[in-house]
């Protein structure tokens, strides 16, 4: 909420005009009102519109309070419109908040008309940030190769993506409820098992599904499709929409057919069509690689084929896994990245070989395929990536829904209900200083709430900022000395990052998650049990996985498990906080791509792993 409001104010009546003002000022509002008295004033201001909020008086000299809804319409005005009016009935009530009032207030009832520029402003504001969310998610979602489809619960098409339309071929302009089994027409063999999926999901028995299967597309085509489902309920668990991901995958479903048809003819054959494929005489020392082979890997054919220069194509993250896999001596299969000599580009590969020994059980031969499946691989992070998001921007919207509807709500109430007794003449001045301090309490309340929202808003935003590489031992001894007061001498602080000790991230993010996590772990600590909290590094297969570990007081995840990292939640009422800590740790640790998970047992400790991809 901005320090200083500008209100328009549309009134006829100079005293009315200064009540209004002397009830803002009486509860300390900072605004700045500008007075029109007409419907020529009222068309002026419009024009050089530069207000938060519209305060109107109904009936006015030849004009009302509708033509002026409508004039703020045209002119593509968005700010809250609040009727300030003497006399208003139900239906009148109705009818202008259907015009597109924000809230309606009665001149003898003024006391209400603070709040209500404040919730309405506050609404405003959500709403735009939830319009701007929306804009960027629908961004992503038109720019995927994957197609997205949105049905409601009765299997009616609610929207589809532009990728969606390519693959089959139509669009909403094509479907009606009549021919919507032709719209997109399942291919006969695949019927049951796509019926019996979609019935999964209407009946919320799971929340997601895959399958692979055949339609015939707008053209008459048949075409094979893998789709990725997942329902979004309501507190009841009732489905409310269904959303899939789609893709095309015909080309791939053909060539696994092309494939199991040249089985019979040659064993060898199943696993090299289109793909590149080698082979080792071990007796011979020799080796040969197909004409595939030198494109994926991004040489000429003049180049010498070994396997010393096949591992120097090897992403150097992979080749230990890769080398591994290789001298097992058994027959396998790897997926693993090379880096194209040419233009220096990753490609992600799928490999599969094959020894044959002679008498004495030594390798006589090996031989084996390589296939380039970047761009399956990069669908695949893509999809996650969009699945992730899109959880995300639920859990994200589903969080300010209850924040709107249970923290704001009850300060707001509090101070109504205080205001409505403020102004009783039998109240004492003792009784008057209570109830002052009731609504300052609120409004302190209400205030922290915000703060909160726009604080969780710029850590959205703060993404985009510059990472750089930040060293896990520096990190915690500047926190240290920053929380020296708070170091005891019975708390030890004790790190080992030898595994691991630096991560190309954002510092201020990755400062705010060790700093929470360790002065949680002080804050948490047991009475008369000396403190020790453990902090570790370590890479497990490309993944860096971060502990924090303390002995204190422990949480009952039994109870309050699915509530650990909730916003506003304490598990210590005894200890005074605001339950902000663990939230915005989780919100930092998945904007960066991670992920946080909590072992905890009451009187014994905490644990809590973060894991990053690398």
């Amino acid at each position: 909420m901005k320090q200083k409001i500008k209100i328009l104010h549309l009134e006829d009546t100079e005293t009315d005009a200064e009540l209004i003002a002397r009830e803002l000022r009486k509860e300390k509002i900072d605004a700045e009102i500008d007075v029109v008295y007409d419907k020529s004033g009222f068309k002026k201001a419009l024009k050089d519109f530069n207000y938060d909020v519209i305060l109107s008086d109904h009936s006015l000299a030849s004009f009302n309070s509708f033509e002026a809804l409508s004039m703020v319409k045209k002119a593509g005005i968005t700010v809250p419109f609040i009727l300030v009016t003497a006399v208003m009935n139900d239906e009148f009530a109705a009818k202008v908040m259907r015009e597109g009032a924000s809230d309606y207030i009665l001149k003898d009832r003024l006391r209400r008309l603070p709040g209500a520029i404040i919730n309405s402003i506050d609404k405003q504001l959500l709403e735009v940030e939830k319009e701007v969310a929306s804009e960027r998610l629908f961004f992503h979602i038109e720019n995927t190769p994957l197609g997205f489809i949105e049905w409601d619960n009765k299997w009616q098409l609610t929207s589809i993506s532009k990728r969606a339309k390519e693959i089959f071929g139509w669009g909403p302009e094509d479907y009606n409820e009549d021919n919507g089994t032709e719209y997109m027409k399942v291919y006969e063999d695949d019927l049951l098992a796509v019926t019996e999926m979609a019935d999964s999901l209407l009946t919320g028995n799971v929340d997601r599904n895959t399958i692979q299967s055949r339609y015939y597309s707008k053209n008459g085509n048949i075409i094979w499709c893998e789709w990725f489902n997942s329902v979004l309920k309501d507190k009841d668990g009732n489905v409310i929409t269904i959303m899939s991901l789609v893709q095309d995958i015909t080309e791939s479903k053909t060539f696994e057919a092309r494939m199991a048809y040249n089985d019979s003819r040659l064993q060898e054959a199943q696993a090299i069509a289109h793909v590149a494929s080698w082979e080792i005489d071990v007796l011979n020392n020799t080796e040969v690689w197909s004409d595939e082979m030198y494109r994926i890997l991004g040489v000429k054919q003049t180049f010498e084929p070994s396997s010393k220069s096949f591992s120097s194509f090897i992403h150097p993250d992979d080749l230990d896994s890769s080398n591994s896999a290789f001298r097992t001596l058994n027959s396998a299969s790897l997926e693993f990245r090379v880096i194209r000599k040419y233009d220096g580009a990753t490609r992600y590969v799928h490999a599969e070989w094959r020894y044959e020994f002679d008498k004495k059980d030594k390798p006589s031969r090996i031989y084996g395929i390589i296939q380039d499946i970047t761009e399956r691989k990069v669908a695949e992070i893509e999809r996650s990536k969009i699945v992730n998001d899109l959880t995300l921007k639920n859990r994200d919207l589903e969080q300010f829904s209850y924040i709107i509807s249970h923290n704001l709500r009850s300060p707001v109430a509090n101070i109504i209900g205080l205001l409505s007794v403020m102004n009783q003449p039998e109240l004492t001045d003792s009784e008057k200083e209570i109830i002052g301090r009731g609504i300052n309490e609120s409004v302190t309340r209400l205030d922290d709430i915000v703060k909160d929202l726009n604080h969780i808003l710029e850590i959205k935003k703060e993404i985009d900022n510059t990472n750089e590489t930040i060293r896990f031992s520096e990190l915690v001894d500047d926190i240290k000395m920053s929380i020296m007061n708070l170091l005891e001498s019975d708390i030890v602080i004790s790190y080992d990052f030898s595994e691991i000790n630096g991560f190309f991230t954002l510092k201020s993010f990755f400062y705010s998650i060790f700093y929470n996590l360790i002065s949680n772990s002080i804050k948490y600590r047991r009475p008369q049990t000396r403190t020790l909290i453990e902090i570790k590094s370590r890479l497990i297969e490309n993944k860096l996985e971060l502990t924090f570990a303390d002995n204190g007081m422990g949480i009952n995840l039994n109870k309050s498990g699915d509530q650990v990292f909730s916003l506003y939640k304490r598990f210590h009422t005894n200890i005074e906080g605001k339950g902000m800590g663990l939230f915005m740790v989780k919100t930092q640790v998945e904007t960066l791509g991670g992920k946080i998970t909590i072992q905890s047992e009451e009187n014994v400790g905490t644990e809590f792993k973060i894991e990053f991809d690398l």
